[in-house]
């Protein structure tokens, strides 16, 4: 009697156990969950301005030598602030904000844009880079997992008839400098309002695997989805960040 209520009791936790195997492959709930990169129906464009902790330090020691390095009949001084991130962004297990914003406008989806982490009221890195306009910044939570978090530059502009589009880099630092990623286009713009969409999320790891949802403006502020949520590989820009001394 007690060796048939053991093998029934140990047949319940062996299927216990596969069934919860099975829970976790199928819904990802466990270690294989995906993160999101950037999704551009849920972040808005409009005019930010820098915490009072960062404010002191951006204006005082960040912008200084920028103006002296890029301020110029070319590129007139019309600082737009785009908007800030916490996380570790050069150094592990640190608390450090990254700043992002545009130091002018060149031209019709051009201008200088600039790119700054401050660490204790100190600026541990400074770059410009001249690229397009600036619409926003956002935290990637370490998604090659090398203990370090990435950063998402929002980029629009350059209107034609009324039609637009914001293009998104994943940026992380390396040696202390900005690296590019990978760029993928996250929107498409009508009237300076997003018609449709991509939201980019990731299965992180040494080698993160990306994926990408279509998705298109309805009523009521409603978003539909269209097609799958497919693996995609971004592309590589050539885009260089100067260092600001």
């Amino acid at each position: 009697m007690r060796i048939c209520c053991y093998n029934l009791i140990a047949m319940k936790g062996y299927f216990l156990i596969i069934s919860t195997l099975v829970f976790i492959l199928g819904t990802g709930t466990a270690f294989g969950q995906r993160i999101m990169v950037h999704d551009p129906t849920v972040q808005g464009h409009e005019s930010v301005e820098p915490s009072t902790a960062t404010a002191k330090v951006y204006e005082s020691r960040v912008l200084p030598p920028v103006r002296k390095k890029i301020v110029s009949e070319g590129c007139p001084d019309s600082l737009e602030f785009a908007g800030e991130v916490k996380g570790s962004f050069t150094r592990r297990n640190s608390d450090q904000t990254a700043i992002f914003y545009q130091m002018c406008q060149t031209g019709n989806g051009l201008g200088w844009v600039g790119l700054a982490v401050i660490e204790n009221s100190k600026v541990v890195a400074n770059f410009v880079q001249d690229s397009g306009w600036s619409f926003g910044i956002g935290k990637v939570a370490d998604v090659n997992r090398n203990g370090l978090d990435e950063i998402t530059l929002e980029f629009g502009g350059a209107m034609h008839q009324g039609q637009g589009g914001i293009g998104v880099s994943i940026i992380e630092f390396k040696n202390g400098k900005p690296v590019e990623i990978g760029w993928y286009q996250a929107a498409k713009l009508v009237d300076s309002e997003i018609s449709t969409a991509w939201i980019l999320t990731a299965q992180p790891g040494k080698t993160p695997v990306y994926y990408r949802q279509k998705v298109v403006a309805g009523k009521n502020n409603k978003w539909r989805r269209i097609g799958p949520n497919s693996v995609f590989r971004m592309k590589r820009l050539e885009s260089v960040f100067e260092e600001v001394k």
